[in-house]
C-alpha cells in the first residue's frame, strides 16, 4: 500500500516538475517559441514521459484548472463566512481576481482564454465550479437573492462574464486594475439579482 501511494505522489511530483517547466519556460521566450522538446530538454525526463501526463504543449498550461480548482477548494472556501452571501460572493471573486492577475498573471492567463479551451467546461462538481452555486443558493435562501434561476444556472451566468471581463483586460495587455474592475462588475451583477421586496397588502 505504502508503495502504492508513493509511486502516486512520485507520478503526481513530475507532472507537476513538468508544468513548472513550462511555465519557466514560457517567462523566458513566449509561447510560440516553445516546443515540446524544449520542455523536456528542460524537465529532463522523456518524450514519452512527457506524453504519459499532456497530449499536447497547450495541455500542459491547461493544467492551471486544477491547481485553480485545489486553490479554491483549500484556500478560498475555508474564507467564505461572512453573513452575507453578497460578501461572500464578492470574496470569491475578489479571489478568482487574483489567481487571474497575480498568480496565474497575463501572459499565461492570456493563453488559457481561448475558444477551444474545454477546461471552462469542466466538471462543476469540484473547484470553483462547485463553491460558487453553494454561495448563490445561500443567498436565495436568505432572501437575498433571486429565486426564479436555480443557482447553476445563475453561477454558470456569473462564470460567463466574469471570464469576459478577464478576456478584455488580456486583450488590454493587462492595462488596467482588474481586481477593483471585477469587483465593480459583480456588485452590478448582484443587483440585477436582488430579490424583490416583500409584498405588504394593507388592510
Amino acid at each position: 500500500m505504502a508503495d502504492k501511494i508513493s509511486r502516486k505522489d512520485q507520478a503526481e511530483e513530475t507532472k507537476r516538475h513538468i508544468f513548472n517547466t513550462a511555465l519557466k519556460l514560457l517567462d523566458e521566450i513566449g509561447f510560440e517559441k516553445i516546443t515540446i522538446r524544449d520542455i523536456v530538454r528542460a524537465a529532463k525526463v522523456s518524450i514519452g514521459t512527457f506524453y504519459y501526463y499532456y497530449a499536447t504543449k497547450l495541455d500542459v498550461f491547461y493544467e492551471t484548472y486544477h491547481i485553480a480548482d485545489r486553490y479554491f477548494e483549500e484556500t478560498v472556501a475555508p474564507l467564505l463566512t461572512h453573513e452575507t452571501a453578497k460578501e461572500r460572493i464578492l470574496c470569491f471573486f475578489d479571489h478568482y481576481a487574483r489567481y487571474c492577475a497575480d498568480i496565474t498573471g497575463l501572459s499565461l492567463t492570456s493563453i488559457l482564454f481561448n475558444s477551444n479551451n474545454k477546461c471552462f467546461n469542466r466538471d462543476s462538481g469540484v473547484g470553483m465550479l462547485r463553491i460558487l452555486p453553494q454561495l448563490l443558493a445561500y443567498g436565495q435562501a436568505r432572501g437575498e437573492l433571486s429565486a426564479e434561476e436555480t443557482p447553476e444556472e445563475m453561477s454558470r451566468f456569473f462564470m460567463i462574464s466574469a471570464r469576459g471581463l478577464v478576456y478584455d483586460w488580456c486583450t488590454h495587455d493587462g492595462g488596467y486594475d482588474l481586481h477593483s474592475a471585477l469587483r465593480r462588475h459583480v456588485e452590478r451583477l448582484l443587483r440585477s439579482y436582488e430579490a424583490p421586496p416583500p409584498v405588504i397588502y394593507k388592510p
